[in-house]
């Protein structure tokens, strides 16, 4: 009996703190009311009328208090509305009804009906009980659904002839009407302690008609009072007993109570939600539970959330009562390899968290130190921060997923964090997390706060022998695209998943705040230590690779943006991190970017520097990786402006040696077929490269030669010379038996290059 108790009381409250007016509407909105006025919202116009009314049966409508009429008070500001038909015999009528009209139903004539969730309420104020009067609830085409009527000194129904509630002049009745499914609705009328529920009938309530006739005289206390029309969302709960809903399928407008054990099969929304009676309630991968107000678990019962769920909320200032648990899998790792993360609910210990971590090896990121900072594992999370956390003791050499169970108030609502401005000569970022149960849009994060670009740990590959992890691992988002790390992998979606750590720069010393309309449902799978495109604004891409034989990897993205410039935009464009041995960047104001959003639209005259350093000497390649489908019918042209050739990358790659070193102007990118400078036949064979002994011979039959550059095959310059002749003899000291390019300019300033052994 007392367990009973305190659901009804937990169902009490549970509907008290969720439920919202949507519409309503009053007597103190109106100065007169009449036909066709409506002073409220959500309604439409008062439909008034009189029947069977003559110079000695009188029937009408007013405005008046109903507590100085001696009723119960249904008043608002000592106001509501007043209706009377009297005396008996000639059944003298007065008449109101009206309609919803912006449920977000559909409308037969301008009227609406409740949605599922949904529920209408209105006070009556009754005293004598001779005559009849009451109120009828219709559909949207005038049909009868319901009535309550008093009359005969009785309270009646359409399913009960007399409620047994005892007469009470001051009687104030609230009727309520739930849609609990598109075509099932309830009445529940309460008189104080008194209650009548219709249960569940078939039928979508439209509107209401009031009625008062024919009763014994004009004593005011034969009237009918009525006031405080109200349509309501959360207001009525439906309760899972471990087997079925008592009000229906969970929805946006309708409270949740759990009493029984409960899997969830598809995504779940709620008002408000509450777990109680030992109940154990798991929402499994992939599903999101909505949630608009607040959300309790009580001591005993378990709500759970599989990997890669979601619990959204809405409002953030609903209140949170009791702990959840968030089961997180973590990408593969080994023995001494660490996981970026961050808490999505309150209270988490971080020993707890990961309690076969070695002690010394929990950190958090000091970006004004530009260094790691060990954390005390004793204490808690941060909700905002990311921490790098050493997989347990036990894991071994060979990769193995990590369980993670983050257990404790989920967070909602607001998170600030400082962050400190990116200094392209410190590399400084910010280490931050997501601090939801729920993944977040890095589009909305960046548009509502100072950062720019977000760095993801892939943790592609394991440590150096000197116990080292590499920056190569590192994969970059941007507001709309992401590049792939240098080891591989993903490129990074437009989510940060529930736990996840990132680093990112920011273009302010300033706080970065986190707030739920950040959050997203479901898009909660890409996780790292681990593509999805974005077609608003429009916009279109290509992925660009640099890659050798031996496994290095560089990506870059570059295209076209509704809103971006040709110089920096935060938020879109993304600085190139260098990686081991290789870095491959387009140029802006003389800098590297990773990312590169260009003004919009594409010009086919465009040009695109592309940049590239290097750490070990080596063939190279470029490829494309992928493109948006605006480049399917579009050529794609890679110069090399130093052996003065070019590759549609569209057909083939471009293979090219190089040495160790930065070379910022050697390639660009173009969309129309290169003229390069000396292409002309005419002139093409006129120039011809030869050996005569130990000496390099060029020589000119048409044209002066001009300039002469001599490269090796990686691009380095050996000599430079300029000349005014057709003949010129050079000893090249430092090459021998190899493979060189001399590119010559020819007193017309047409260039010609000549590949040529030496």
């Amino acid at each position: 009996m007392k367990k009973i108790l305190l659901l009804v009381i937990g169902l009490f409250i549970l509907q008290l703190q969720a439920q919202q007016t949507l519409f309503e509407d009053n007597a103190s909105n109106y100065t007169t009311w009449i036909n066709g006025s409506n002073a409220g919202t959500g309604f439409t116009v008062w439909d008034i009328w009189t029947q069977n009314t003559d110079a000695s049966n009188f029937a009408g409508h007013f405005l008046g208090s109903s507590t100085v009429q001696g009723f119960g008070d249904v008043n608002i500001s000592n106001q509501a509305f007043g209706m009377f038909g009297n005396p008996v015999g000639a059944n003298p009528q007065a008449n109101a009804q009206r309609f919803l009209n912006n449920t977000g139903s559909p409308t037969v004539g301008g009227r609406a009906y409740l949605l599922p969730g949904q529920s209408f309420v209105m006070d009556l104020a009754v005293a004598y009980r001779n005559g009849y009067k009451g109120i009828e609830l219709m559909d949207q085409n005038f049909g009868l659904l319901f009535n309550f009527i008093v009359q005969n000194e009785l309270y009646t129904t359409s399913t009960s002839t007399d409620l047994g509630w005892t007469y009470n002049q001051a009687s104030v009745f609230t009727l309520k009407v739930n849609q609990i499914d598109v075509n099932v609705y309830e009445v529940i009328i309460t008189r104080g302690s008194d209650s009548y529920s219709s249960g569940s009938r078939t039928g979508q309530f439209s509107g209401v008609k009031l009625y008062v006739g024919n009763t014994a005289d004009s004593n005011n206390l034969n009237n009918l009072f009525f006031n405080n029309l109200k349509v309501q969302k959360c207001a009525m709960t439906t309760t899972w007993n471990g087997t079925s809903w008592d009000k229906g399928e969970p929805n946006a407008n309708k409270n949740v109570l759990f009493t029984g054990n409960f899997s969830s099969t598809t995504a779940i929304s709620a008002c408000s939600v509450q777990v109680s009676n030992g109940a154990v309630v798991t929402i499994n991968s992939g599903h999101t539970l909505t949630v608009g107000n607040n959300l309790t678990v009580d001591s005993g019962a378990v709500l759970q959330f599989e990997n890669a769920a979601s619990l959204i909320q809405t409002n953030a200032s609903a209140i949170n009562t009791g702990n959840i648990i968030y089961k997180r899998n973590s990408a593969p790792m080994r023995l001494y390899e660490y996981t970026y993360w961050s808490t999505p609910v309150s209270n988490q210990q971080m020993l707890s968290f990961s309690p076969l971590t070695d002690t010394d090896k929990f950190f958090t990121f000091n970006t004004v130190a530009n260094n790691w900072q060990g954390e005390d594992p004793l204490t808690n999370f941060i909700p905002a921060k990311g921490y790098a956390i050493r997989a347990p003791e036990n894991f071994n050499t060979t990769p193995q997923v990590y369980n993670s169970q983050f257990n404790g108030v989920p967070n909602n609502g607001n998170y600030s964090t400082p962050v400190v401005a990116y200094d392209a000569m410190l590399g400084n970022y910010n280490f931050l997390g997501n601090p939801y149960p729920s993944a977040i849009s890095v589009a909305s994060l960046i548009d509502n706060s100072s950062l720019g670009s977000l760095y993801f740990w892939t943790h592609n590959t394991s440590m150096d022998g000197a116990g080292q992890f590499t920056d190569d691992d590192y994969a970059v988002r941007t507001k709309f695209i992401g590049t792939a790390a240098s080891t591989g992998g993903a490129a990074p979606g437009p989510y940060v998943s529930v736990g996840q750590g990132f680093f990112a720069s920011s273009n302010a010393t300033t706080n970065v705040t986190f707030t739920n309309a950040m959050r997203v449902s479901g898009n909660n799978t890409q996780f790292y230590r681990q593509n999805q495109i974005m077609t608003d604004p429009q916009m279109y891409f290509m992925w660009l690779n640099m890659t050798n034989s031996g496994g290095a990897f560089k990506q870059l993205a570059v295209g076209y943006l509704e809103g971006a410039t040709d110089g920096f935009d935060n938020g879109i464009d993304a600085p190139g991190a260098a990686g081991t041995y290789i870095n491959f960047y387009t140029m802006i104001a003389g800098n590297p970017y990773a990312i590169n959003g260009l003004e919009f639209p594409w010009n086919t005259s465009d040009v695109i520097p592309l940049g590239y350093s290097s750490t070990i000497a080596s063939d190279f390649t470029f490829a494309i990786d992928h493109t948006d489908t605006f480049f399917d019918d579009k050529e794609v042209y890679l110069v090399d402006n130093v052996t003065n050739t070019y590759q549609n990358l569209k057909t083939g790659n471009y293979t090219f040696t190089s040495t160790i070193g930065t070379f910022n102007s050697r390639f660009h990118i173009q969309f129309t077929q290169p003229v390069m400078s000396a292409a002309s036949f005419e002139y093409e064979n006129s120039v011809v490269v030869s050996k005569n002994l130990a000496q390099l011979q060029i020589y000119s039959s048409v044209q002066k030669l001009k300039n002469i550059q001599i490269f090796d095959l990686t691009g380095r310059l050996i000599m430079a010379k300029e000349v005014d002749s057709n003949l010129e003899k050079f000893e090249l000291d430092s090459v021998s038996n190899q493979a060189i390019i001399v590119k010559v300019k020819l007193e017309n300033d047409q260039i010609i290059t000549k590949k040529y052994i030496y």
